[in-house]
Parts: C-alpha cells; structure tokens; sequence
C-alpha cells in the first residue's frame, strides 16, 4: 500500500486520535510551561507512545529559563516607566533608559539571543525524537516537527482580543518615541543635566499619560498563567505522531526513506528545545548522501490562513527554497493554493533548524491579526477544528510519499519563493 491509498476511514480515525490525545494531555498533564513539571510529563507520554510505533526513541534534556524571553518586558515597563520623572532632573538619562529598554528587546525577542537567560532561574526541558526506519538502507529523511510546551498568557489580548493586544503595543512604541523627542528637545533647549524649564516643563508633564501604558506592559505576557495550548502547539506534535502511527498501523515500511517525529520542548522560551537539538546533534541530517527535511507545524487550527512560512525568526531566516515547494505542491493536489509568507513578528522551530543549516520549512493555519484564543487560555481542547487538522493530515501523507519518491528534486525549478 502507499501512502497515499490509506482509506479515509483510517485518516478519519488519524484525525479522531490527534484530537482526543490533544485532550488527554491537556487534562492529565496541567500547565506545559518551558520546564516544568507538566511539559516534561507530557513529553514522557509521547515519547512512551512514539516508542509502541518507533524502532527508536531519542529523549535529550537541556537547560532552560522560562521567564527570560519575556523578560525584555519588565525592562521596558520599569525603565520606561522611570524615564519619566527622570526627564525632569536630567533629560540626558532618559537616553539611558530608552538603551536598557530596547537592548534586552532587540536581543531577546528580535534576535532570540540568550541574552536575559542568565539572569533567570533555570529548569530542566527536553526534546523526544522518534524514529521509523525505512525496510534498506536510509537515503531519504522527513522530520515532522512540534513543540510540546505553552506560553504564558498574553494578558491584553484575552481582555480586549486583537485591537487591545495591538494598542497596548503601539502606546508603548509611542511612548518610547515620545519620550525620546522631548529628551532630545530638552538636552538642546535646557541642557542635558539639570531640572527642565519652560516648555520642556510642559512637554515632559504631557508625557506622563504613558506612564500606565509603560506599567501595563508588565502584564504582557502573564506568568502566573499558563494557556492550555491545544492548537499551539498540541495540534503539531499529535500531527507528527498520527503521521507515523498511520504508517505503523496500515503497515507501511518505506524502503529507503526514515520518518521521524521531533516533539521539540520550549518552543515558547525562544526556539530553545529546537536550537538545543541543533547543538546537542551536530552531525544530524547533514550526512552527503540522505536527504533530509525538515516540517515545522505551528498552531493548525484556522484552515483559510494555511500557509507556508519561507521566512521565519521576525523576517529575519530564509526557510529551504525546496522544501517550501514541496509542500505547496503537495498541498495544490488536495486543493490547497498556498501562499508564501514571512513569520514577521515571532519564530517558530524552523528557524532554528534554518539557522542550523538544515532544509527546514514551516507551515501553520493562524489569521495574522491572531484570533482571541491565540496565546490565551482559549486555546483548549474544545476549539480544535478537526477539518484543519483532517486537510493537514492530508497534505502530510502527500508529502510523505512525494519526498519518498523524489526528495528535494521534486521540487519546481526557479527562483526562491517571493514573500506574499
């Protein structure tokens, strides 16, 4: 049997099983946050699942902070916050404020450097890799890719959904600007040491209706809450683990073509679990002679916005050309016309796997004006869409038996895909 002949009421069962051990974890494991207790509960669960189907199971552990990724957050809303009455008695160290405020930001979140990691308690994470092996010899590889754990709460988005999650963003940007003009007006005026006067008085009493935007900021991303996180990323993993289970049940064995499902841990810490895989298996899938692909899956829940990330880390990673094309061909023959795109604010694991030098390519089914259940405790078992996850599930298969029969030369020709 191929791939692609495995009856739907087996798909339809593939599908029944991805969302009932989306719930099962959910309500047997508690909160998944990087780290913790419950994510490494959840990852030992699979990693005991993928060993019933797997020849082999991998379980790696790595050290991780889970408050630090969020971290340039508190810096923002305490140095900001004090940039304020600061400008009054010397306009010159609001500049200072402004640098402590955006060095962690553009280090931490822009970049997704370690860089406040030091500063925050540590835990222990892990990643869980299992591997079907081909009937001969390895030439082939796919790696179907999701990470296990959740994030905490954005707490503006669940109380006032997208337009207060965007507002709360932008007062602040415009507040840093602010205060940066009148810091600089002040500096040229007044000079930079000394109490302000004048119309420097006046503009700098303006800029206090920021200070709660400044404090709000604290609450971006709530610590003392951790989202169920059934789409993001329950329906990935669950996705990779149906994948190879579907194989194991209708008794497919490839001949020469090894799947793997790589259940990657915090994720939501800043790509740790997948950049930890990248150091902790540095000769992995870089063999001359096995072709090897990476799919990342993120957050597969709104089937309209399905689409191929051929950018990812802020715009900053260039995903692999041919994987991308792959998949957008596999997808057009289950009437799917993708499009690609750039994850233009965040990551996901590709990005790391891209940054590693391995052929990665992320795909995920998410409006980017995020729906309220994005990153909130919305996000449970009781909003799954099955029919997300029944065309995914689909498409996968394609993609399972194309990169079998083809590898990367079924790719199309031509330049890389443009961003749209």
């Amino acid at each position: 049997m191929k791939v692609t002949e495995i009856p739907a009421e087996e798909r339809e069962k593939s599908v029944s099983y991805i969302c009932d051990e989306i719930k099962n974890v959910i309500v047997n494991f508690g909160d998944r946050d990087p780290g913790s207790e419950g994510e490494n509960k959840a990852l030992d669960y699979m990693a005991d699942q993928l060993g019933e189907t797997c020849d082999k199971v991998d379980r790696d552990k790595f050290k991780v902070a889970p408050h630090a990724f969020f971290g340039w957050t508190y810096f923002v809303a305490v140095f900001m916050t004090l940039a304020v009455p600061i400008y009054f008695l010397s306009p010159v160290m609001v500049f200072v404020c402004i640098l402590l405020s955006l060095v962690p930001m553009i280090f931490q979140f822009v970049l997704y450097a370690p860089f406040l990691d030091p500063l925050f308690d540590k835990r222990e994470s892990g990643n869980v890799m299992g591997t079907y092996s081909p009937s001969g010899e390895v030439r082939r590889r796919i790696i179907i890719n999701g990470h296990s754990d959740a994030v905490y709460e954005w707490h503006w988005h669940y109380i006032g959904g997208y337009k207060m999650f965007l507002s709360s963003i932008i007062l602040v940007i415009l507040g840093v600007v602010y205060m940066f003009a009148i810091a600089l007006a002040a500096c040229v005026l007044c000079g930079p040491f000394g109490m302000v006067t004048g119309n420097c008085l006046w503009i700098g009493i303006a800029g206090i209706v920021f200070v709660p935007f400044f404090l709000a900021f604290w609450l971006f991303a709530d610590t003392r809450k951790v989202v169920p996180g059934a789409n993001d990323n329950l329906t990935a993993c669950y996705m990779a683990i149906a994948a190879v289970k579907a194989l194991k049940d209708n008794g497919i064995r490839l001949e020469n073509t090894e799947v793997v499902a790589l259940i990657t841990g915090s994720e939501e810490a800043g790509l740790r679990g997948a950049t930890a895989f990248v150091k902790q298996h540095p000769d992995y899938a870089r063999e001359e002679d096995v072709e090897t692909v990476f799919i990342t899956y993120e957050t597969l829940r709104e089937l309209e916005y399905l689409g191929i990330y051929n950018r990812d880390l802020n715009g900053t990673v260039k995903n692999d050309r041919a994987a991308c094309e792959i998949y957008k061909k596999c997808a057009a023959r289950h009437g799917m016309d993708l499009k690609f795109g750039s994850v233009f604010a965040g990551a996901t694991d590709a990005a790391a796997f891209s940054k590693g030098g391995y052929r990665a390519t992320s795909v995920a089914a998410m409006n980017p004006e995020v729906d309220k259940y994005y990153h909130t405790r919305l996000d449970n078992y009781d909003n799954l869409s099955p029919e997300c996850l029944s065309k995914v599930f689909d498409i996968t298969l394609e993609f399972i038996e194309e990169f079998d029969k083809n590898g990367f030369a079924s790719a199309e020709t031509g330049d890389a895909p443009s961003e749209e």
